[in-house]
């Protein structure tokens, strides 16, 4: 197939599949009584990051280790300035306190570790685990709140045909991630080759804003209907499920090389830092993001893609 088409059906099966997991995992969340800012940080957020997961994961296998590198970094630029500012811009969005004190401070911390692993010029097979095996524990220390009373349980009751529909939801969505992803990386490598720039900078914008789409319109979603808990939990808990579980699970598969000699990988690490840094006293400032605070993440955000482009 020609390029254009690879990258046209990708988008299309990652949407479509990243929409029906995200539809039946939620269900299925509810039907378990879990609490909406869980589902956020987790099976949402998990959800709407497959798309990265399946890019990345058939980067790496592929030899292309920048793309799966710059989609990770990409997307978490492009989560917290193109998303969460387009979504405060709709509606101010209030921030769960317990996100606020524990998830948000995790993310700054997890953003500037990440970098360590690649002072080497690789992410090794062993660094790949333990990032993956954080991601479980991640994973396990937000559903454990669940206990704490901190969150407002929602249970919806669901019989024997729903459970069957929302769980072949689940199936048919990771059947679209798998063959979209692999069908998206063929078609922006093949691209990055007719333009003549870096898979770099084709992952930083073409292939993380197509894999960050799910986010936006889950968040988008969320805010116009007054679910913050969901919108903001989706962005913070994705940008740690892509350091941890992206880039940890491709890496498993086959080392990720990075250019490290300054400018290298560095400056997008820092961009991505500096956006969740920023971020934290954000959403501290009365437990919300005002539209003033999203209108300057997205003024971030446009300046860091002009840059890049210019500099690709």
């Amino acid at each position: 197939m020609p390029y254009w088409l690879n990258i046209l059906l990708g988008f299309a099966a990652l949407l479509a599949g990243a929409d029906l997991l995200v539809r039946g995992s939620s269900k299925i969340a509810r039907g378990f009584g879990v609490p909406p800012v869980v589902i956020g940080l987790t099976l949402v957020a998990y959800g709407t990051s497959a798309p990265e997961f399946a890019v990345s994961s058939a980067a790496s296998l592929g030899g292309a280790g920048e793309i799966a590198l710059g989609n990770v970094t990409g997307s978490n630029i492009a989560n917290i300035g193109l998303i969460l500012g387009l979504a405060s811009l709709v509606r101010p969005l209030e921030v769960e306190s317990t996100l606020v004190r524990r998830e948000a401070p995790l993310l700054v911390l997890v953003t500037l570790l990440v970098p360590l692993f690649f002072l080497g010029g690789h992410l090794e097979r062993w660094a790949g685990m333990l990032l993956f095996a954080g991601g479980i524990g991640f994973t396990w220390w937000s559903l454990a709140s669940t206990r704490s009373g901190a969150a407002r349980p929602v249970r919806e009751k669901l019989d024997a045909r729903g459970w069957i529909v929302h769980l072949f939801f689940v199936g048919a969505g990771l059947a679209g991630l798998f063959f979209g992803g692999r069908w998206l990386v063929s078609g922006a490598v093949e691209l990055a080759g007719r333009l003549g720039v870096g898979e770099r900078v084709i992952g930083l914008t073409v292939v993380a804003l197509g894999t960050s789409l799910p986010e936006l319109a889950t968040s988008l979603v969320a805010a116009v209907r007054g679910e913050s808990d969901i919108a903001v939990g989706n962005i913070v808990g994705s940008n740690i499920f892509n350091l941890l579980f992206v880039l940890g699970g491709a890496a498993t598969l086959a080392p990720i090389t990075a250019e490290v000699r300054w400018p290298g990988v560095w400056p997008d690490f820092i961009v991505a830092a500096v956006f969740a840094v920023i971020l934290w006293p954000f959403a501290r400032s009365r437990n919300r993001l005002e539209r003033w605070e999203g209108g300057v993440l997205l003024a971030l955000y446009a300046a860091f893609v002009v840059f890049t482009v210019l500099n690709g």
